[in-house]
């Protein structure tokens, strides 16, 4: 019978805010992608002004979820400085390196780059190629940055599986 109630456990509840934390990460890669590709540039901007808060809020929580049940499971952790020491250590750093990036992404990182998207939108519009050329090239380096911290987290996701399983 406990096996049937596996997912409503504590640990079901775990592996089920893993799994989807790093399903969200990897379906977030593919959809920018093919969006990217498919959607004219204002068109792909609206998706994105409207996807991504969203989608860094839910990474922030469901890691963030993680790292908690992670601690609850070992209590050790939060009296011990030296986590890369211990098994369940390395894998609470790995749920930091997947939770941190997301949170910087969702409180800092995200809103930079849709407050420059919606200014290279009104240079664009305005006809400024001085305005625009700046604009294009700032959004450009806060998107890098915003997919790079993306692809920590999930290389840090994907490790914790790896990790886990072994």
């Amino acid at each position: 019978m406990t096996n049937v109630l596996a997912p409503f456990t504590l640990k079901g509840f775990y592996l089920l805010t893993w799994g989807t934390a790093l399903g969200t990460n990897v379906w977030q890669l593919l959809a920018t992608r093919k969006a990217y590709t498919t959607l004219d540039r204002e068109s792909f901007a609206h998706l994105q002004a409207g996807m991504h808060p969203a989608y860094f809020g839910t990474s922030t929580l469901l890691t963030g979820a993680l790292l908690a049940t992670h601690l609850y499971f070992h209590p050790v952790l939060l009296r011990r400085a030296a986590w890369w020491n211990i098994e369940e250590g390395q894998q609470g750093l790995l749920i930091l390196a997947a939770f941190v990036p997301q949170l910087i992404n969702w409180i800092a990182v995200g809103p930079r780059a849709l407050r420059l998207a919606y200014k290279h939108h009104r240079s664009e519009k305005s006809g400024d190629e001085i305005d625009l050329a700046a604009a294009n090239s700032a959004f450009s380096t806060v998107r890098g940055v915003s997919s790079a911290l993306d692809f920590i987290s999930g290389l840090a996701l994907a490790a914790l599986g790896l990790a886990v399983s072994m």
